[in-house]
């Protein structure tokens, strides 16, 4: 950099930081990528298949599966959460287990992904992810041969740029990518101000415009692009050596993706405000000072990052508590990880045949302690207008209680007082009791039952009726705990929860061995004339999945939230230095008179702060954060890197004018 001024070096300097944001967001992009497409098992594409509304069974799907896989050399490959671990890593199951590795890294370097063996889809729906890690040619034949027989498929061809969408329209990196335009948009507003004055000499001099243009915005173009390349050439290495060089190709498509149309944006905007800036006859007449003209673009850009951050930090620190609520059903799903449910591959009519066997194997399993109920009447499912303080109403058993409260500090659920329950929530109760029970209502029945709810601050997790696959995190549910599940629900209730995994079972080998026991599993079921098919499946599988999807999102928004911080702080000192070289002349004779820097910055600071102030003020009226006390905190922030701006650049320009560089 000996050959460039001071000014292209800070251009170089501020613009290299912004491209290193722009590098870690590219790397967050290529770790998205990863995990949507593995690339140390060579996936190229990925299906996502729904049986539900097919009439092919779980064992025969899977089998159709297995056959064409090797026929057409798919390397089929099932995503599924690992269940067995403490965190929340996938594991990969190989329908064929053929060149396969048995665990690989992720580009993140976050863990290991395992590579199993057929054997566990033995206990999983064939629904789901699968990736293709083979040859290609034959993939539409499986797409269409299974769209034929009723198959849900989705087929997704693996594309960093599609990932790079992704996390560009998420709401917290739209902010950032806009940041990343005003940072640029102030780099160019700099650079102009440093060239208005030979600009307007060469207007003097009878220069051609487009060449004064050209010389203008190809020294600007020139500075972002040396350090556009520095960034590459840098942070292309870094991944090479200490990620992998299978990497590099995805990771420098998103990164020289973002960086040309930062730099395309950036030249476009010097360009217009070039033209709008344009000096004329009576600013040069008047001697007045070149880069005047350039001081409203550059207070606009700096209030636009203000504005976006502020704005930005309430979302930030609610997506952060949300984070943490993410985790907190991570946790919950680990503790239901050996649960089971029974998947019904049946009609109607067989299922209905079934409810006496399912009555019998539930209270096998309840007199083992092996079954968990949680069935969750919520307000969408049409609570009575007099619910009280309660969002719900979840009927459960002591088992559900000890599977979901596992580790909890203190007793997680107290008691209600029977007066203190609003009377439409008791008749409720008193009329699903009727309804669903084995031997009708009564008040000895009745009174059996025990109403909790969780004590304060603890989210009490229960599963969505109709919807074990889905908990709900309230703690202003009532709880009311049934002392037997056999003798509370008939057989056709006991059945029909069974079917929606509102009743989950202890461990997949003792569940296949109280089918057997009832007469349930495959053989016993043909020789009484059943086509269809009772099959195990853990119910923690997509809450795993989901759970890790929220915690990406979570990722994606901190960062964003982190790039705004940093863009603002650089425009903020940009912005600054501008209006220390317009003020350099009024501030350097007040200096030498022995005046203080905060009595020469004091107007312009307080201006600026109680702008800062009322322009805060008007983003918390019109958002109404939840997290107050976040904008609060990043306003403070703002308001402080104001005078250090201005501090930092009114002294950078007086000793610039004492060495005659201003």
């Amino acid at each position: 950099m000996e050959g460039l001024s001071v000014y292209k070096r800070i251009i170089v300097v501020v613009a290299s930081a912004l491209f290193a944001l722009l590098a870690l967001l590219a790397a967050i992009i290529t770790g998205l990528y990863d995990r949507d497409f593995p690339q140390a098992i060579h996936t190229g594409s990925r299906i996502s298949l729904d049986f539900s509304e097919s009439n092919i069974s779980i064992t025969k799907a899977f089998d159709t599966l297995e056959k064409l896989d090797p026929r057409w050399g798919l390397g089929l490959v099932k995503v599924a959460p690992d269940l067995e671990g403490d965190g929340d890593a996938q594991i990969f199951v190989a329908l064929n287990n053929e060149g396969y590795p048995k665990e690989f890294t992720w580009f993140g370097g976050e863990g290991t992904g395992k590579i199993v063996g057929k054997e566990r889809l033995a206990t999983s729906y064939p629904d789901g992810l699968y990736l293709v890690t083979g040859k290609e040619t034959h993939l539409n034949e499986l797409v269409n041969s299974l769209k034929q027989s009723g198959v849900k498929v989705s087929r997704t061809d693996a594309s960093i740029f599609r990932s790079l969408e992704f996390v560009v329209r998420e709401r917290g990196f739209a902010a950032a990518v806009v940041a990343a335009f005003a940072l640029i948009a102030a780099l160019a507003l700099f650079w102009l101000s440093l060239r208005a004055r030979g600009r307007a000499l060469r207007v003097l001099g009878g220069c051609p415009t487009v060449q004064i243009q050209m010389q203008d915005l190809s020294g600007f173009g020139g500075a972002l692009l040396l350090a556009a390349l520095v960034v590459v050439v840098v942070s292309a290495g870094y991944v090479g050596i200490f990620h992998g060089w299978m990497y590099v190709g995805a990771f420098l498509k998103a990164l020289v993706s973002l960086q040309v149309a930062i730099i395309g944006v950036s030249l476009f905007v010097a360009f217009v405000m070039s033209a709008s800036a344009w000096p004329s006859a009576t600013m040069l007449a008047t001697r007045q000072p070149a880069v005047k003209s350039l001081r409203v673009a550059a207070i606009v850009i700096q209030i636009l990052t203000f504005l976006l951050v502020v704005a930005a930090a309430g979302p930030a620190w609610s997506t952060y508590k949300h984070s943490s609520a993410m985790a907190a059903e991570m946790a919950q799903w680990k503790q239901l990880a050996d649960q089971v449910a029974i998947v019904f591959a049946t009609d109607v009519d067989e299922m209905d045949s079934l409810e006496p066997q399912i009555g019998k194997l539930v209270k096998e399993a309840e007199s083992r302690d092996k079954v968990a109920l949680s069935y969750t009447f919520t307000k969408e499912m049409g609570l009575p207008a007099d619910s009280g303080k309660y969002s719900a109403v979840s009927f459960v058993n002591q088992r559900w209680l000890d599977l979901v409260t596992k580790g909890a500090p203190q007793s997680a659920v107290k008691p209600v007082p029977y007066r203190s329950i609003p009377k439409g929530l008791i008749q409720m109760v008193r009329e699903e009791t009727k309804l669903l029970s084995r031997h009708g209502f009564s008040r000895e029945s009745f009174g059996q039952l025990q109403f909790m709810q969780p004590v304060k601050g603890f989210q009490l997790p229960v599963a969505q009726g109709g919807g074990g696959q889905s908990l709900h995190f309230a703690d202003d549910v009532l709880v009311v705990v049934v002392p037997s599940i056999y003798d509370a629900f008939n057989d056709s209730t006991l059945t029909s929860m069974a079917s929606t995994s509102n009743i989950v079972f202890t461990g997949v080998a003792a569940t296949q061995q109280l089918l057997k026991n009832h007469g349930l599993d495959v053989r016993a079921l043909r020789e009484h004339g059943i086509h269809g098919e009772l099959h195990i499946a853990y119910i923690a599988e997509d809450g795993i999945l989901q759970a890790q999807f929220a915690a990406n999102v979570v990722r994606l928004q901190s960062f964003a939230l982190i790039a705004l911080v940093v863009a603002f702080t650089v425009a903020t000192v940009i912005s600054a230095l501008i209006t220390a070289i317009l003020r350099a002349k009024h501030d350097f004779p007040l200096r030498l008179a022995g005046q203080s820097w905060a009595r020469i910055l004091w107007n312009r600071v307080v201006k600026e702060l109680l702008i800062g102030t009322g322009l805060a003020g008007i983003v918390v009226m019109l958002q109404r954060p939840d997290a107050m006390e976040a904008v609060l905190v990043i306003a403070v922030y703002g308001l402080l890197v104001v005078p250090l701006s201005h501090l930092f650049a009114t002294r950078y320009c007086f000793n610039g004018v004492i060495r005659r560089r201003i």
